[in-house]
């Protein structure tokens, strides 16, 4: 019995009826023994407070994980396990990240979130707000080994633009990933626009224009061409937006850090706007 309700999705088990179930099959999907074949071996150590009470069973460790994030010491980076497989995903904070000029007010400051932000997500109070650059650069971090084995990823920058923004459109950001020191993949990043579904199903791409290009003649402002290999950001169920940065492969044999790179160096155009809470590394079907 055990063996036959291992094999079953974990987001299904959560899901079946119990008034159609035998009695003996509740009984086994409850058990610890089947919901230790989804729960990782490696599990993290938490930080003090934040699983507030210690689920009594392997399942329910199971659904406090999936349901939302837990912060690990420091509460810089938060875990949370992806409700269909069980593989471990996370969140890097923006005050994790190593951001060029990050730490001088003139450029970048950092500003608190509103408590029910903090609340609804358990996670990090604080983003960092770009004042103005003409350097963007944005690098995370992560060890292969924290994450699943023989899994596929993708990273994602979650942010949000403030009131008054401009220049994140064009040129384009660069976006990079690379694992264990091998060459990274690349791609191209528009921040200052968006890909929604429309109401026949077909997505659509949007630029943002900010506050001053908006006042221009319309024969005076910029043509941006959005082709289909820019990734553009999406909303998020949680308000914020976010935008894939690349994906890789957690092989077997995998140790080394992954390191995620947002940049614009090159242009020397001076933006603004940009909010940043974190980067998330999430699990890819």
């Amino acid at each position: 019995m055990q063996r036959v309700t291992a094999t079953c999705n974990c987001a299904a088990l959560m899901c079946l009826p119990e008034l159609v179930l035998p009695w003996a099959f509740l009984a086994a999907a409850d058990s610890d023994a089947v919901w230790s074949c989804f729960l990782p071996h490696d599990l993290p150590q938490f930080a003090q407070g934040v699983l507030r009470r210690a689920p009594p069973s392997k399942k329910g460790l199971f659904r406090c994980l999936s349901d939302q994030p837990a912060l690990l010491p420091g509460k810089l980076v938060s875990m949370r396990l992806d409700r269909a497989t069980g593989a471990k995903c996370y969140m890097l904070s923006a005050r994790s990240l190593p951001i060029s000029w990050g730490e001088t007010r003139q450029y970048w400051e950092w500003i608190k979130l509103r408590s029910h932000e903090i609340q609804a997500n358990n996670r990090f109070s604080e983003a960092a707000q770009l004042r103005g650059v003409w350097w963007l650069l944005i690098r995370g971090k992560i060890h292969s080994t924290m994450l699943c084995r023989n899994s596929k990823y993708a990273a994602y920058m979650v942010f949000k633009l403030a009131d008054e923004f401009t220049k994140l459109d064009f040129p384009f950001q660069e976006a990079s990933i690379s694992v264990g020191g091998n060459d990274s993949s690349t791609c191209q990043v528009c921040l200052q626009a968006y890909m929604e579904d429309g109401d026949d199903g077909v997505p659509r791409k949007h630029i943002l224009r900010s506050s001053w290009e908006i006042r221009l003649p319309r024969m005076k402002r910029r043509a941006i061409r959005l082709t289909d290999d820019v990734m553009l950001p999406r909303k998020r169920a949680d308000g914020w937006m976010e935008v894939e940065l690349g994906e890789f492969y957690n092989g077997e044999g995998c140790d080394g850090d992954v390191f995620v790179t947002l940049m614009e160096t090159e242009a020397g155009v001076f933006k603004s706007g940009l909010i940043v809470w974190g980067i998330e590394i999430r699990t890819k079907q």
